[in-house]
């Protein structure tokens, strides 16, 4: 969970859990971290794809298959992760903001600069992100888009899919950023307990230390 532990005045040992944002968070997470093992991919594909080019200089694999379609698949299973991890920022807490401005913020109206960022900016982006790159993505599969190379990939569709995909985790991930600024907003000044509440109920938990 992402807040402010200053603002919140916690101690080390605690932190808010809000249900409904854990879960959201959880999924995003999951689907990213699941998407990161293409890494692995990539990296058998680039080692396999130099030792055959300049280690025995060879240009084609076994059946006449072209070195083309291995190098294209590279940035195809690098696009997932990559894209993918956008989302995954916002869960973590990880973006970037003017921090000249906000330090000299009160804890409300940070709350409130979160919340109309999310709103105003980072939502309706990725709206019309996701408006673009569907029909981007729709016209890739009724054409029949394919590699510009003879010897390149099929299907294009499939690494452009990724861009709308992407678009509707980051949406969710920034819904449950939203979420959370509103009920840690509502909640300021009052005692959180630590038994627990509803799915919008903050609650106050121990963090279980590594040994």
């Amino acid at each position: 969970m992402s807040y402010d532990r200053k603002d919140a005045k916690l101690r080390d040992d605690q932190e808010i859990h809000i249900p409904i944002v854990s879960s959201l968070n959880k999924i995003v997470k999951h689907i990213v971290e699941t998407a990161a093992w293409l890494n692995v991919a990539v990296l058998l594909l680039i080692l396999i794809t130099v030792t055959l080019r300049y280690g025995f200089h060879r240009n084609q694999l076994l059946l006449d298959w072209p070195l083309v379609p291995m190098e294209e698949l590279q940035w195809h299973f690098y696009s997932v992760p990559f894209m993918f991890g956008l989302a995954y920022v916002i869960t973590t807490d990880s973006n970037i903001r003017i921090d000249l401005l906000r330090m000299h913020m009160s804890k409300k109206l940070k709350h409130i600069f979160e919340i109309l960022g999310i709103l105003l900016l980072l939502m309706p982006c990725v709206i019309i992100l996701f408006d673009f790159s569907l029909d981007y993505t729709i016209y890739a599969i009724t054409h029949h888009e394919s590699s510009q190379s003879t010897m390149g990939l099929p299907h294009r569709w499939v690494v452009k899919s990724v861009i709308p995909l992407t678009m509707i985790l980051i949406f969710l991930a920034a819904s449950s950023k939203l979420i959370q600024e509103i009920i840690l907003m509502c909640y300021q000044g009052k005692i959180i307990s630590s038994k627990r509440g509803g799915m919008f109920h903050p609650q106050l938990i121990k963090i279980k230390k590594n040994k």
